[in-house]
């Protein structure tokens, strides 16, 4: 590693930094030596273009020029003693190239452009080229540093001889540093030395320096090495850290902010850290930007111009100082996708480019310096925060409204507060989001919505939460039954075994399988009844999706499931989350993850908690979840029938992808957050392997879904195109009332944009869903979660102008087969909807009762059971997931 990769900040020499020294009011050795003016206030304030006016000197006496004189000789000979002495002290030197650093890594939305978050041990970021730097740099740089740079050769004789008489006759210490002996003291890490024979040393290093490198190299090299504050190392990440902004956008007075930072390490120019009621960011600010109206030669007019109307406008607003500015932009929505300790990112980037995390921490010489481009659009982004965040959690007070810790003891840090809990145990939000789709909803109602695109599988906004370091609800570490909204992966399932969506099933309610305790029932109905599969999904009704899943095997649907897109499942019986791949040959794997006790205890995650998904079966030499392959011989593992109605839980966003397969006639494209990887130079870093694609389903069996879910909304009504989608209820736990439910989602797409929508108590998985008058009343997917789906839907269409499209009309894929509403003698009941649709089927002729055409029925015939044919009602409610959407 080298020595130079971290320098520590840079600390004026002297005592504790004070107000900065301006220009001195004498030029050369001569004239009146004192205290500079901090702003210039004694300065008339230049007009841009004017012509530079003479100063009048005073006519020294013949005694005090020979002092002077004097002076400048001694001055002359120790600066010439020590260049022949220090020329071996330069050879040690590395030259500006031969420096080697690490920097940190950078995360924008998909423009490739608009910073999210950073990671790394400090924020470095390089500039490669001096064209890249821009005036407003440069020139302030100057202003404040080094007005004559571009004059002198390395040294400014002038200035070393003023700030030499001032040091003898006591005034304050003068530097009196170029920019160019700046820079070779910071890379010798001599600027703890303040003796003059540090000063001498770095004067002649600076002229060897200059022999040999551009004066653009040298300043493009110190604009790099600097800190300025805030944890930031280099230009371009003092731009990014202070302003959100490249370094080619920084305006005059954001330039002058950064650059007046070089020589304040400890923030005392820094508006955000100073102390309370100091003027010196100010005075700082003030005085370089008036330097700059000095520099008429420099200068064009129009630049002068914007440098004066900047400076009658202010000082720049700066963005609020990071906690940790190496690593920021976490405790955000976007924080679950990048956060270093779990965020989606990290594998992805070692599966698909081949580069671990450590790559892009930049502790390391020539590692980091990515930027990498999340498949996050800002527009939709936004408006996916809009539409669901409620806020924060509230937090506990007491009752002089001080935050309190569960001891109630007060707290001054929000975060170290203990959550609040209302009367019912249920957390509250703050409800701060007066355009939430549930801001007038219950204050305990939490949702989570995904949104993936059709064809690419990039994942286009994504909000699971407000702070990317708490529980995602979005995601695998906290996964929802998704009720009906599964069921399209059912009837995929039938569709692909045989049948089409004009198959007949058996809707009974409830209704008897075999091998199974209860019976399953259609929330709570008590009908018989036959339906269409067209119509058990879009009437959501359970025990059509049980008998298929039964009929062609549990593991046949999350086989489809898993081709669809699903990639995450959990088993309720032992909180086990199932992990699925599809591996090079096509088979599937499946990794499982829990919380895991080993011999010293709890299997932690990076930052030493107790990790929830850490590998229950371990892991192998390349420290990889272990996989096991999925046995599609066993019809009813790891999961049972039930999947065929949505029971085990999985994330919003495994549901969003499994959609946008629907929306893309069958396709599955890796659901991936990674848009692009540049460089630190700005070249792209090439995949080592393509997205993935699956063939999940025929195009003509997604037309067949896309016309089964298209017409199923909820309140609001429809939006004003095509789309397919579907709503889907999960009933609350044993603790509540009958009638409640916990989990309400709708799913659906357009063609170019699937969504996922999910609402649930905040509290629990178990906890009930509230409505606006805080009951559990109507509380369903059609009438929660359609509202936040639409809301965020139609805002996404109108940030990107997304065209009309339809759908392409059913293709009505496999057999209309009726085996599951077939009696045992072969018959189908007369009065059955099938009958009346198919009234010349010979199965459902009503025979004449024995004993007459009047209906009545002998002894005999009665007890043969033969005028029971036709059927009747069902019997009392049943078991099963209640589904009422």
């Amino acid at each position: 590693m080298s020595d130079f990769q971290h320098p520590a900040p840079y600390q004026p020499a002297g005592p504790p930094p004070g107000p900065p020294v301006g220009p001195p009011s004498v030029a050369g050795c001569g004239g009146n030596v004192g205290r500079a003016s901090v702003v210039g206030a004694a300065r008339p304030k230049p007009v841009p273009g004017a012509a530079k006016q003479g100063r009048k000197k005073k006519r020294m006496s013949k005694r005090r020029r020979r002092v002077y004189a004097a002076l400048i000789m001694a001055c002359l000979m120790m600066l010439g003693a020590v260049t022949v002495a220090g020329s071996w002290f330069f050879s040690d030197i590395p030259a500006p190239k031969d420096l080697k650093f690490g920097e940190s890594t950078t995360f924008t939305y998909s423009d490739g452009e608009t910073q999210v978050a950073g990671y790394g041990e400090y924020t470095r970021k390089l500039v490669d080229k001096y064209e890249d730097i821009p005036d407003e740099v440069i020139w302030s740089l100057l202003a404040l540093e080094d007005k004559d740079y571009f004059e002198h050769e390395g040294v400014d004789y002038k200035g070393t001889m003023r700030a030499l008489v001032n040091n003898l006759k006591g005034g304050d210490t003068q530097g009196a540093s170029t920019i160019s002996q700046q820079y070779a003291g910071m890379v010798t890490e001599i600027r703890g030395d303040i003796s003059y024979g540090r000063k001498a040393r770095e004067a002649v290093m600076a002229m060897k320096l200059e022999q040999g490198t551009s004066k653009e190299d040298i300043l493009l090299h110190y604009l790099n090495l600097n800190f300025y504050g805030r944890g930031t190392y280099g230009i371009e990440a003092a731009a990014e850290i202070w302003f959100g902004k490249k370094v080619q956008d920084l305006t005059w007075a954001e330039g002058m902010m950064l650059v007046m930072q070089v020589k304040a390490g400890d923030g005392s120019f820094d508006p955000r850290v100073a102390e309370e009621g100091s003027t010196a960011p100010l005075d700082r600010w003030t005085f370089g930007m008036e330097t700059l109206l000095t520099m008429t030669e420099d200068l064009s007019d129009e630049q002068l111009a914007d440098v004066q109307a900047q400076l009658d406008a202010g000082m720049p607003e700066t963005k609020k100082a990071l906690e940790n500015p190496g690593s920021w932009g976490h405790n955000t929505p976007t924080g679950f996708i990048t956060n270093p300790t779990d965020g989606y990112i990290w594998d992805e980037l070692e599966s698909r480019y081949g580069l671990s995390q450590s790559e892009f921490y930049g502790e390391e010489e020539n590692t980091g310096g990515y930027t990498v481009a999340l498949t996050i659009d800002k527009d939709i982004q936004a408006a996916a925060v809009s539409t669901a965040s409620r806020g924060e959690l509230e937090r506990k007070k007491n009752e002089d409204g001080q935050l309190i810790d569960d001891n109630d003891d007060v707290v001054t840090d929000k975060a170290a507060a203990a959550e609040y809990v209302n009367e019912d145990g249920f957390f509250e939000f703050e409800d701060s989001n007066e355009n939430a789709a549930l801001y007038e909803y219950n204050k305990s109602m939490a949702d989570a919505v995904a949104a993936v695109e059709p064809g690419t599988g990039a994942v286009r906004g994504y909000f699971g939460g407000v702070n990317g370091l708490g529980v995602d609800k979005a995601g695998m570490e906290n996964p929802h039954p998704p009720s009906s909204t599964f069921k399209m992966v059912t009837a995929a399932t039938a569709i692909l075994e045989g049948a089409s969506i004009d198959s007949w099933w058996n809707s009974d309610s409830p209704r008897e399988f075999e091998g199974r305790e209860d019976p399953v029932s259609n929330a709570g109905r008590t009908e018989n009844t036959d339906m269409t599969l067209t119509d058990a999904v879009r009437n959501s009704r359970n025990t059509p999706m049980y008998a298929i899943a039964e009929e062609y095997g549990a593991t046949t649907v999350l086989e489809t499931a898993i081709r669809m897109g699903l990639r995450t499942m959990q088993n309720t019986g032992t909180g086990d989350i199932y992990r699925f791949y599809i591996e090079d040959d096509d088979t599937i794997t499946y990794s499982l993850h829990n919380v895991v006790e080993d011999g010293e205890g709890y299997v932690t995650d990076a930052n030493g908690n107790i990790d929830p998904l850490a590998s229950v079966n371990g892991y192998d030499d390349d420290k990889n979840p272990i996989r096991t392959p999925l046995d599609l011989d066993d019809p009813r593992f790891p999961f049972d029938y039930e999947i065929g109605f949505g029971q085990f839980p999985t994330s919003v966003l495994d549901m969003a992808a499994v959609y946008a397969t629907i929306a893309n006639n069958g396709t599955h494209v890796e659901t991936h957050f990674v848009e692009a990887v540049y460089k630190r130079d700005g070249t792209k870093v090439e995949p080592i392997r393509g997205l993935e694609e699956t063939p999940a389903l025929d195009a003509g069996i997604a037309q067949d879904l896309q016309f089964v879910g298209s017409t199923i909304d909820g309140d609001a009504g429809a939006i004003d195109r095509a789309y397919t989608g579907k709503t889907g209820t999960w009933e609350a736990g044993d603790d509540y009332p009958d009638d409640a439910n916990a989990h309400t989602w709708y799913v659906g797409a357009i063609p170019q944009m699937s969504i996922a929508a999910w609402v649930g108590n905040a509290t629990a998985e178990s906890a009930p869903l509230l409505n606006k008058e805080g009951t559990t009343d109507d509380v369903f997917g059609g009438t929660l979660s359609y509202p936040v789906w639409k809301k965020f839907m139609e805002a996404t269409i109108e940030a990107k102008g997304y065209d009309k499209e339809d759908w392409a009309p059913p293709v009505r894929s496999g057999s209309p087969i009726v085996e599951d509403i077939v009696n045992e003698d072969g018959t189908i009941d007369a009065d059955s909807p099938y009958c009346a649709a198919n009234p010349t089927d010979s199965r459902c002729a009503r025979a004449t009762p024995p004993g007459g055409g009047n209906g009545a029925c002998d002894p005999i015939s009665e007890y043969l059971g033969l005028c029971e044919q036709g059927g009747g009602g069902g019997g009392g409610g049943g078991g099963g997931g209640r589904d009422d959407d």
